[in-house]
């Protein structure tokens, strides 16, 4: 079977409602339901525990915090990542996972976009209680916000594509083009020195005193994650680092039948055919080499192909859009 002939490559009927329904992700349920929680709490102002004396909403519902995990309340470790403090910690949550998990939606799947988000949300409040409690002796200050969920998302994402420029805006006005891996160190670094100092010195001012604990942790588990998979280098298991010799020769996969090729030869966009190439050449490289990733992907998932063997996938499909668009005009 050829590229064209796989169904996913041909054009289909226009969609239906209930197909798109169909095509919800993991980040489109994740999403709505911050969403949903935002509306209820801000805009519906049910989402709150109200003092009894004077009427004031005076702290989140769904909040984490070790006096809530003594009364047993153990499913706020969940329901805290979904929940916010203020308008502006929604929307500066929402613009990060937006941004980040699309990406890894795309890259990873419904499946690992579940586990790095609710994992790293997981392990961020624990590290956050931890620090408080032991540190600081705070045991009852609730831990709302999405944000070291966000921050595993951020982090696997910048392990996955390191090299992918970017666009920063510094104080939302002066914009910086920088590699994704530079702004996640960037952060995670920044985390690390306003957390440190807020613990070691006291010296943050109350609007500063954020969860940079929460954010440690949950970026932690994103590049633990990442690197599990095998992205930014060797698979992080015990095999691969207490028996490095077993992983200096990978053997390959079954249905990785590729060969190596020169750059040149696989650049089919900036390309052109040429006297060296023959007619048929792009028809023999998607033979030869994109019809056994496209087997290898639908055997063993996408998580399974390299970062060289999704960018020749991709460049294929740009091949075929070319050639559909070459045929309609």
């Amino acid at each position: 079977m050829s590229l064209y002939d796989r169904d996913y490559m041909r054009e289909g009927p226009p969609r239906s409602v209930a197909g798109m329904v169909r095509e919800f992700t993991a980040f489109h349920v994740i999403l709505g339901i911050n969403i949903a929680v935002f509306v209820m709490q801000f805009v519906l102002e049910t989402g709150w525990v109200t003092e009894p004396r004077t009427g004031e909403m005076y702290m989140p519902l769904g909040g984490v915090s070790v006096h809530e995990l003594m009364r047993g309340n153990f499913w706020t470790l969940f329901t805290y990542m979904f929940v916010h403090g203020s308008v502006m910690h929604f929307a500066l949550n929402m613009m990060m996972l937006w941004f980040a998990g699309r990406g890894v939606q795309q890259r990873f799947g419904s499946r690992h976009f579940t586990r790095i988000y609710l994992l790293s949300g997981v392990v961020g409040a624990v590290t956050e209680m931890a620090v408080n409690g032991l540190v600081l002796g705070d045991v009852r200050t609730p831990l709302v916000g999405a944000s070291a969920a966000v921050f595993g998302l951020l982090m696997a994402l910048a392990v996955v594509m390191p090299d992918e420029k970017i666009t920063a805006f510094i104080y939302f006005i002066i914009p910086v083009q920088l590699r994704l891996w530079t702004l996640a160190k960037g952060l995670f670094i920044i985390q690390l020195v306003f957390g440190l100092a807020g613990i070691l010195f006291h010296i943050l001012p109350e609007g500063m005193q954020i969860a940079y604990f929460a954010h440690l942790g949950g970026a932690a588990v994103g590049w633990f994650y990442a690197r599990s998979l095998g992205y930014g280098g060797r698979p992080l298991t015990y095999a691969s680092q207490w028996q490095p010799a077993q992983y200096q020769q990978p053997r390959k996969p079954a249905m990785a039948r590729t060969r190596a090729r020169p750059t040149n030869e696989l650049d089919i966009d900036t390309a052109p055919l040429t006297t060296k190439r023959q007619p048929d050449s792009v028809e023999a490289w998607m033979e030869e080499v994109v019809n056994p990733l496209l087997d290898k992907m639908n055997l063993y998932g996408k998580n399974s192909l390299t970062s060289e063997e999704l960018l020749t996938l991709e460049r294929a499909s740009r091949e075929v859009d070319r050639r559909r668009q070459a045929k309609g005009s």
